[in-house]
């Protein structure tokens, strides 16, 4: 009898045996004939492999992607400012183009006209700042946490780096500082459209203690060059904000696969060993 159920185990398996074999020595052949002109990058996409990766991270459909966790919990929060924060930038940005620049430093109104100006620059660079973390930050976080088994653990150690913390603090209270600066700046502003449009205003006159304002030495204005160094400082500032989301997003990304790697290969030597005892 236990022979005869060893020669009944024996039948059932070899079908899936003879299955497994078949789909080894058919794969090679489907992937033959299913050869596409297009699986390998074409002459752009090389050319511009040094400034866009044309290759990504491994997909891995882990069930636990699609439970939430604690950091879905804080990330719907944060991309509540990311909507916030843009539409203040675009607002902002329009106001700061769209104001004049005839500022007269002598008088009340040039005064108003001047500070609204500057404050409306501030809520500006907070909102950049607070647009680009929010955006950086879900985005980098996600993209690890889908990275393989230990994705929450990667995304976890990226989210608790203080690199990363300081930038998304940061960004949280220039969002919220924005706001009460925006309605002073337009305080400022509204002042100046009234106190010029309502009837028996005096007609503004230079001043001149006001010269330095339309100084133009070599012909370019100075007050330009001034307001042109700041905005390029403030880009500098985002530069570097960006390498460093994107250099401790690539450390904690490595240091995870190069710790995860000798657990997988363990696991995938004890499934391999599982298969040969049962062939």
């Amino acid at each position: 009898s236990v022979l005869q159920h060893h020669r009944v185990a024996d039948l059932l398996r070899r079908p899936q045996l003879l299955g497994m074999r078949a789909m080894e020595m058919s794969t090679p052949m489907y992937m033959q004939s299913h050869q596409s002109d297009h699986n390998d990058a074409d002459g752009l996409v090389t050319a511009m492999n040094g400034l866009v990766r044309s290759d990504s991270m491994e997909v891995h459909n882990d069930p636990r992607f699609f439970s939430g966790n604690v950091l879905d919990k804080r990330f719907a929060a944060f991309g509540a400012l990311s909507v916030c924060a843009t539409l203040f930038m675009g607002t902002a940005l329009s106001n700061c183009f769209d104001m004049k620049k005839d500022w007269d430093l002598t008088s009340l109104s040039g005064v108003c006209q001047f500070i609204g100006f500057v404050l409306m620059n501030a809520v500006l660079f907070c909102n950049i700042f607070a647009s680009y973390t929010s955006v950086a930050q879900t985005y980098l976080t996600y993209r690890l946490m889908t990275a393989g088994p230990t994705g929450f653990e990667i995304a976890s150690a990226f989210y608790l780096n203080p690199n990363i913390a300081f930038w998304r603090h940061a960004a949280v209270k220039q969002m919220l500082i924005s706001l009460p600066l925006f309605l002073l700046g337009n305080a400022f502003r509204i002042f100046v459209r009234v106190n010029r449009e309502m009837p028996g205003a005096p007609t503004p006159q230079p001043s001149p203690g006001a010269r330095w304002l339309g100084a133009r030495p070599g012909g370019v204005s100075l007050l330009a060059v001034i307001i042109a160094a700041v905005w390029a400082t403030m880009s500098l500032l985002l530069f570097y904000v960006n390498n460093k989301h994107v250099a401790v997003f690539k450390e904690q990304y490595s240091r995870a696969r190069a710790m995860e790697q000798p657990l997988l290969q363990h696991v995938k030597m004890l499934s391999e060993r599982s298969q040969r005892f049962e062939c």
